[in-house]
């Protein structure tokens, strides 16, 4: 009995140290992109030609940049949605208008890392979108909870919008069962090269 509770000890040590290796190497990888993606996007120079997508983009293309700055969220923003790309950074979806382009910019992201602080939103919010080509403000108009079948929300706009997409609830275990989807609409309002 008791070399099997060595045995069991020794296989949870292991195991603890494996998955703590995981989420360290995880959290690096997550944290490299974040910088790297931030270095890429402020040594472009300014006022270069909008970004444009005529072939698709690579997964995990560095975009942009997505800031809010009530809530003290500042992630970079890259092509794509699959696990990889959003265990790193904010993904943009695939077939919505892309940053710095007329119409629905849609942007994904994990409630409980990136858009974590989306469960603080306000209407009004400020939410500023950088890319090489400069940047613009956006004001947090709506928030709805829909089901994850509903892609209406990711339907092109008229105006300039974006929307940004997390699971709900924020404090759900597991695969959540809606999303929370924040609608803003672009303002004229100039961005200074310092806010973040």
């Amino acid at each position: 009995m008791k070399r099997a509770l060595l045995v069991l000890e020794i296989l949870l040590v292991l195991v603890s140290v494996t998955v703590l290796a995981y989420v360290a190497r995880v959290w690096r990888e997550a944290r490299a992109t974040q910088v790297q993606g931030r270095a890429e996007i402020y040594r472009a120079a300014p006022g270069s030609a909008p970004l444009r997508a005529p072939a698709p983009l690579a997964e995990g293309t560095v975009l942009g940049e997505i800031a809010i700055p009530r809530l003290g969220v500042s992630r970079v923003i890259l092509e794509g949605t699959e696990p990889g790309t959003l265990r790193r950074a904010v993904g943009h979806i695939r077939g919505t208008a892309m940053p710095g382009q007329p119409g629905n910019i849609a942007l994904a992201g994990h409630r409980d890392t990136y858009f974590r602080p989306l469960r603080n939103i306000r209407i009004g919010d400020e939410v500023i979108l950088r890319t090489a080509a400069g940047a613009a403000v956006y004001r947090v108009h709506s928030t709805q909870i829909v089901r994850p079948d509903n892609v209406e929300v990711l339907n092109n706009t008229q105006s300039d919008t974006l929307t940004l997409v997390t699971c709900y609830p924020f404090r759900y275990i597991g695969p959540a069962p809606e999303r929370f989807i924040v609608r803003a609409v672009k303002t004229p309002a100039p961005v200074s090269d310092k806010t973040s």
